[in-house]
C-alpha cells in the first residue's frame, strides 16, 4: 500500500477514480448514495479542489486508489463555516472555527476496509494541518461517527436543522508530512 499526498492539479486529475471509490464506500447501506448523488459529489469536488490549501491523501495498492481523505483550510464566509458557526454557542464557534482545517471527505473502498487503511488516511491528512484544530461534520448514525469518536474527535454540537454532529480535534502538531506526489 502506498499513501500519497496529492495537490488539487494531482487529485484533479485522478478525480473519476477517486469518486469510483467514494461512490463504492458510500452506495451501500447504511449510506445508500444514488448516481444522482455521485453528480452533486462530483460538482462539489471540483469546487473543493480549487479551495485554496486542498490537500489530498490517497491511499494506493499497484497505482489504483483504495481510498483518500481530503480536506482544506475552513475560512469565515464559507457557507459550511457560517452554517456550523450559526450551529454553535459563540464561544465555541470563535475557539474552533478561526485558524481551523476542515476534514472534507473520507472513503475507503469496502473490499479494502477494516484493513487500518481509514486510520492512516485520517492521521497523514491531519498531519499536513498547519493549524490547530480540525472540525467536520458526520452523519450522527453513521459508522464513521464511531470512527472519529475513536480517533479523538469530540462533538460540539448537532448542526442546525440536520441530523449531524459537529465534531472537533486538537491537533497535536503543525507542519506537514513527507509524501511523494501523485503515482504516475
Amino acid at each position: 500500500m502506498e499513501f500519497l499526498l496529492l495537490n488539487s492539479q494531482e487529485a484533479g486529475r485522478l478525480a473519476e477514480r477517486l469518486l469510483s471509490v467514494w461512490y463504492r464506500a458510500f452506495s451501500a447501506p447504511p449510506y445508500s448514495v444514488t448516481r444522482g448523488e455521485l453528480v452533486r459529489a462530483r460538482r462539489l469536488f471540483e469546487v473543493h479542489l480549487a479551495t485554496p490549501g486542498f490537500r489530498l491523501i490517497g491511499a494506493f495498492l499497484h497505482g489504483a486508489p483504495v481510498g483518500f481523505a481530503y480536506g482544506f483550510p475552513r475560512s469565515p464566509g464559507e457557507a459550511w463555516t457560517e452554517e456550523v458557526a450559526a450551529s454553535l454557542p459563540a464561544g465555541l464557534h470563535r475557539r474552533w472555527l478561526e485558524e481551523a482545517f476542515g476534514f472534507v471527505e473520507f472513503a475507503v473502498d469496502p473490499r479494502y476496509q477494516g484493513l487500518g487503511i481509514g486510520s492512516q488516511l485520517h492521521d497523514r491528512l491531519l498531519a499536513t494541518a498547519r493549524e490547530p484544530r480540525a472540525v467536520l461534520t458526520v452523519h450522527a448514525h453513521a459508522p464513521a461517527a464511531r470512527f472519529y469518536a475513536r480517533r479523538g474527535w469530540r462533538r460540539l454540537g448537532w448542526l442546525r436543522g440536520a441530523p449531524y454532529h459537529i465534531l472537533a480535534k486538537e491537533l497535536e502538531r503543525a507542519g506537514g508530512a513527507g509524501m511523494a506526489g501523485a503515482p504516475s
